[in-house]
């Protein structure tokens, strides 16, 4: 199991992420993904894993990360032009192995057709299984399908806000609900496993109030 560092996630989830499978991370534009995926990237970075990032969308912002505790150093940033290459870059860095976590940024892009996506996704699995690396898919909607080991599903619930009453109005934490929508790998505290195509909570939703990098006006906050 990789450890993500948020507490009670990784006691639902039995100790984290599973390792050689692919783990999807879905929600709509500020639902917390990439707050999430900063806090995944600094713990295993912490531990002294390698990690990498495929981000064809070339959104990864150094700064904000190295301010979450991310150790630079050890994360890998490939910035593919297209999503087949996305793809591609992902397989070649899994099937290169020593990497803890991959995680394979696609939002935004548009999904490609139905069979070509139906062939990339058993390749990165058992890729991903070879190398016992995890495989972090971040998207807007579900895409592997039966291949995800977890689906990890993200949305925003209460910001925090501090200031008002004449002082500038800045976001001083948001918090996150976390809710384990597939699982094919054990859960503790006897929670059962949705079938696949469930939305819903499994062993409660998890909230985590996932810290800004730095503190951001309301204007900016989204």
């Amino acid at each position: 199991m990789l450890p993500t560092g948020v507490e009670r996630l990784d006691r639902a989830l039995g100790g984290g992420l599973p390792r050689g499978r692919i783990v999807e991370l879905v929600g709509p534009l500020s639902s917390g993904r990439t707050a999430f995926l900063l806090q995944v990237l600094a713990a295993a970075t912490l531990r002294g894993e390698q990690t990498a990032l495929i981000d064809p969308a070339n959104t990864f912002d150094a700064a904000a990360a190295a301010a979450a505790a991310v150790a630079l150093e050890r994360v890998l940033w490939v910035r593919p032009g297209r999503r087949l290459d996305a793809f591609r870059a992902a397989e070649l860095v899994l099937g290169a192995g020593g990497f803890g976590v991959v995680a394979l940024d696609l939002t935004g892009l548009r999904i490609g057709s139905e069979t070509r996506s139906r062939a990339l996704w058993p390749r990165l699995s058992l890729r991903a299984e070879r190398s016992g690396t995890v495989l972090l898919a971040l998207g807007e909607r579900r895409e592997a399908g039966t291949f995800a080991a977890l689906v990890l599903g993200l949305r925003r619930a209460a910001p925090g806000w501090v200031g008002g009453a004449g002082a500038p109005l800045l976001l001083e934490r948001l918090e996150v609900r976390i809710d384990i929508l597939r699982s094919k790998v054990g859960l503790s505290d006897g929670a059962e496993s949705p079938r696949d195509g469930l939305s819903g909570s499994v062993a409660g939703p998890v909230r985590w109030a996932g810290g800004s990098p730095g503190r951001k006006h309301g204007r900016d906050a989204a």
